[in-house]
């Protein structure tokens, strides 16, 4: 029991920090994707271009708002279910895609009014920048819960 206390307590202060910095990151993607696009210096260093920067800026959001959620999958598995178990990625990458989605669309219609070109393509990016952060942020807390039942 103590074990999954001290992953608890882990969890809480990893959600804490994944909301902080997804707050920073949603402000961060609205100012790049709602400014002029004449004020955006070339982004020719991402592969594919617009749509490689769409995937991995949303990449890195996915990330840290999979740790926003990661708690309330531990909270609902840990009981019955070991916490490393695979259907541990499910309830957080639905929140996250969802929200990451519901936001990537409402910058997308925005920009129609400040001078920006609606694009579908620019939401497909998203999703699937959003699907990747959702696994990389899973392995990385899988990861750092292993270390810290180890640690115990």
């Amino acid at each position: 029991m103590e074990n999954k206390n001290s992953v608890d307590k882990l969890l809480i202060k990893i959600s804490k920090f994944g909301i902080v910095f997804s707050i920073i990151l949603v402000i961060f993607i609205s100012y790049f994707s709602l400014v002029s696009s004449d004020k955006i210096t070339s982004i020719s260093y991402f592969p594919f271009g617009d749509k490689g920067a769409h995937m991995f800026a949303y990449a890195v959001f996915g990330v840290f708002l999979y740790f926003s959620f990661s708690r309330i999958s531990f909270t609902l598995h840990h009981k019955n279910r070991d916490i490393l178990a695979s259907n541990w990625i499910v309830l957080p990458s639905v929140f996250t895609i969802g929200i990451g989605i519901i936001v990537g669309t409402i910058l997308e219609i925005i920009q129609i009014y400040v001078s920006r070109d609606f694009d579908l393509l620019d939401i497909a990016s998203d999703g699937l920048g959003l699907m990747v952060g959702c696994a990389i942020g899973f392995y990385i807390l899988k990861l750092i819960v292993k270390i810290t039942l180890k640690k115990e």
